[in-house]
């Protein structure tokens, strides 16, 4: 019986005398290092194994003989047949004789080769993701905490990179970072993290850092399970994402600037000939469903090429900005003005019709517009209107638009003649 537990047992087993030669093993021991018996019996222990564990094992084999130690077990490597080497577990004990002197050793040969070969690819694994977790540190604050969020396990150095603040505050307390958060995100981030149990999250959120400074986190967390799809722990990371915020913040304020450019003249600021034709156009189509009429007036300045010949084009340019100051400050809200090019203008009067329209321009008269060329001396602004209420025969924008501008050139060529009449008289 003893015989067979020997032979058949799972683990490789020997006999060693005192100088380390084998006098009799197993077969799982024969298997595992590729000899037959008859071969291992011709060989000692100190022959098959690797040369950085032997020494270890004789100064153990010393103390176990001097009666130090009962026994010992120890990791080393053994050298295959075929040159291998391979982990071991070996446990040794010593039998002595009658008279108490060192007989042979019993050893006991557990393969770990497996488990060795894995245990250094986890420990490679966990070395890289140490590295990957310090390389993120600048920008990402990672942390592990318990589903309730009363113990934190682990925490990298992003949070004090990004905080400005010791980790130990976590440690002590894993929600203390909302004391940090901005008093406008603070209510909701408060009641996300309030959440039991707590479920996965994806959040924006400002924080202050221990300079005072505002940051912007883009805040993700996971829940981690155990092998029996219990919850075990929390994982959460946390990217500083300020520098792109103020980026997206930059562009959105550019395109912000540069849709106003492209509907503004630059001289004026008042719209543009694209943006007032626009304008004009959601105008038509407003009407079009039956609602309250408008009345577009069209604008064209007095000799103000003479202006321009006169006292050259910077008091002409003024003269522009002048008049357009002047007339918006006498306009509604809900009114529309641009400068359709050089001296010309329109104006959309909403929802007003043509009798409201020559009563707002009688008011109008009453309003001086100048502009002054030397300080001292002060040049009127004239100008001429003429102005159509919409009507269904009206369909586009440029023929409601030409319709204006015959009414003006009307009136401005009636009152050419009256001058020219009052003159010859």
């Amino acid at each position: 019986m003893f015989e067979k537990t020997f032979h058949f047992c799972p683990v490789g087993l020997a006999h060693v005398s005192v100088d380390g030669s084998f006098i009799r093993v197993n077969k799982r021991l024969c298997d595992f290092l590729g000899y037959s018996d008859e071969e291992l019996t011709t060989l000692t222990f100190q022959e098959l194994t690797a040369p950085d564990y032997l020494d270890e094992d004789l100064s153990y084999l010393e103390r176990l003989m001097a009666g130090d130690i009962d026994d010992y077990a120890i990791e080393k490597r053994y050298v295959r047949r075929d040159g291998e080497q391979v982990w071991a577990k070996l446990t040794v004990s010593l039998v002595r004789d009658q008279r108490g002197n060192p007989d042979y050793f019993i050893s006991i040969v557990e393969d770990i080769d497996e488990k060795k070969r894995i245990q250094s690819e986890l420990f490679q694994v966990d070395a890289l993701f140490s590295k990957i977790v310090s390389a993120f540190s600048d920008r990402t604050f990672i942390w592990v905490a318990t589903p309730d969020l009363s113990k934190l396990q682990y925490v990298n150095d992003g949070y004090s990179n990004i905080f400005g603040r010791n980790e130990y505050e976590l440690y002590c307390n894993p929600m203390s970072f909302i004391d940090h958060v901005h008093e406008d995100d603070k209510a909701r981030v408060l009641k996300l993290f309030s959440q039991r149990p707590l479920q996965n999250w994806d959040i924006q959120y400002r924080i202050y850092d221990s300079k005072g400074e505002v940051k912007y986190l883009h805040d993700r967390g996971s829940l981690i399970f155990d092998d029996r799809e219990m919850q075990s722990l929390i994982l959460g990371t946390a990217d500083d994402i300020t520098r792109e915020k103020t980026q997206q913040q930059a562009l959105m304020s550019a395109v912000t600037k540069l849709e106003h450019l492209s509907k503004t003249d630059s001289l004026t600021g008042l719209a543009n000939r694209r943006e007032i034709f626009s304008q004009l156009s959601d105008e038509i189509s407003r009407m079009d469903r039956g609602q309250q009429t408008s009345t577009l007036v069209y604008i064209d300045l007095n000799k103000f090429k003479e202006i321009n010949d006169k006292y050259g084009h910077k008091v002409g340019d003024k003269a522009l900005i002048e008049f357009s100051e002047r007339m918006s400050s006498l306009l509604r809200d809900s009114d529309r003005f641009g400068r359709i090019g050089g001296d010309e203008f329109v104006i959309l009067l909403y929802g007003t019709g043509e009798k409201e329209t020559e009563a707002f321009f009688n008011r109008v008269a009453q309003s001086d517009f100048e502009v002054n060329v030397d300080g001292n001396k002060v040049v009127p602004i004239g100008f001429s209107v003429g102005w159509v209420e919409w009507s269904e025969g009206i369909e586009t924008v440029q023929e409601w638009l030409d319709k204006a501008d015959e009414v003006m050139y009307g009136k401005k060529r009636y009152r050419q003649v009256l001058t020219a009449i009052d003159k010859a008289m």
